[in-house]
């Protein structure tokens, strides 16, 4: 699509954007300036096309090309808006993921030393539950895709990131007061939204991927809903900000030219949460890297993690890492169950990362001997 300033459109009920449809020249004029992209002039008109069809499953993506009249600013941006499928909202509301990207973006973007797309808008709607969120453009970086694998050398890359992200946020004050808006991981309605996710979502999964699901995962998926918020809590441990999604499709490489390894950039922080840094480091082995390439750099790049946390005086156990990261395995079978039965899957694409997503995290349980640390019941 494509709009110029001569042709009148709604900004939206709530003074901002919540589809690609409602975007306006003035609306765009007013973000990149306010946010000092813009130098003088105005947006005259721009183009939207569609982006990360099948990678993200939580939003609606589009690139804007933009033309200027006088002044300058980016050569495009990207708009991310509400998805227009009624399940899927139904799951970005039960576990408020648009209002914690927005969130994010206005307070935890700016303290964390991974590199986050630059954020030029972020707006939210707690009644509706409408957002939009303009970032920079990140399609100069490389991307490798999810379902090819992470390749090693990039793993460590992402690890390391990740371990400094995890110390800034080590048990941070910030918690109590510009980061309030963050839950733990065991805070309602977090269980109880899994639990009515995975319940809801797992006959419809089951009809879709159910060719993929042996007897004994199909056993932990029976029980997985009584046992959520039992898997879900880490009592009296030390927690971070979480991303909660860190795997290959949304990582960023970003090259500078010097010959440097490339900076790694994350995006899609609506899933972050507060909890145990081995769950955001077991999910990325489990679902990010083939099933040889994990199964050969797992320990070691358990031990970077370490290593790198140890950086900020930071100590975290190996052997309670790894009990982490087996939870966190046997955990993640809930994310393709909700993916596969509760949400629109738009493409093939999706349809095969969510497979892909399956059978590498079941490889991962069976491989950790993950089964063991189900519990019995819920509370």
């Amino acid at each position: 699509m494509s709009r110029d300033q001569d042709l009148p459109a709604q900004t939206g009920k709530h003074g901002f954007p919540s589809s690609v449809a409602e975007v306006t020249t003035d609306w765009l004029t007013d973000a990149l300036s306010a946010s000092r992209a813009l130098e003088g002039g105005r947006v005259a008109s721009f183009d939207a096309e569609p982006i990360g069809q099948g990678v993200g499953l939580m939003g609606l993506l589009h690139r804007i090309t933009l033309t200027y009249e006088g002044g300058t600013g980016p050569n495009s941006v990207v708009l991310k808006s509400p998805a227009d499928h009624e399940a899927t909202r139904f799951v970005t509301r039960t576990f408020e993921f648009y209002r914690k990207e927005v969130a994010f973006y206005r307070t935890a973007a700016e303290m964390t030393p991974i590199a986050t797309p630059h954020c030029l808008a972020a707006e939210h709607d707690p009644e509706s539950d409408d957002f939009v969120l303009l970032l920079e453009d990140l399609s100069d970086a490389t991307v490798h895709s999810q379902l090819d694998g992470c390749p090693p050398e990039l793993a460590e890359l992402a690890v390391k990131a990740l371990a400094r992200h995890h110390a800034t946020f080590w048990e941070s004050p910030a918690f109590a007061t510009n980061l309030s808006w963050l839950p733990c991981g065991w805070d309602p309605p977090l269980p109880q939204g899994v639990q009515h996710g995975v319940a809801t979502a797992w006959e419809p999964f089951l009809n879709a991927f159910g060719d993929r699901v042996d007897d004994d995962i199909r056993s932990v998926g029976e029980r997985f809903p009584a046992a959520a918020a039992q898997m879900m809590t880490f009592p009296e441990r030390q927690t971070t900000l979480c991303h909660a999604d860190y795997r290959l499709d949304n990582l960023f490489f970003k090259e500078d030219g010097s010959g440097t390894d490339p900076e790694v950039v994350a995006i899609d922080w609506q899933i972050c949460v507060r909890t145990v840094g081995g769950y955001d480091l077991g999910y990325f082995l489990s679902q990010s890297l083939t099933v040889d390439d994990r199964r050969k750099h797992e320990t070691r790049l358990c031990e970077t993690y370490l290593s790198t946390l140890a950086e900020s005086g930071i100590d975290y156990p190996m052997d309670l890492l790894w009990e982490d990261y087996r939870r966190t395995a046997l955990f993640c079978l809930c994310y393709p169950i909700q993916a596969g039965g509760g949400v629109e899957l738009v493409n093939e694409r999706a349809v095969q990362l969510v497979g892909e997503m399956l059978d590498r995290v079941v490889t991962t349980i069976r491989d950790l001997d993950a089964v063991e640390l189900m519990p019995e019941s819920g509370p």
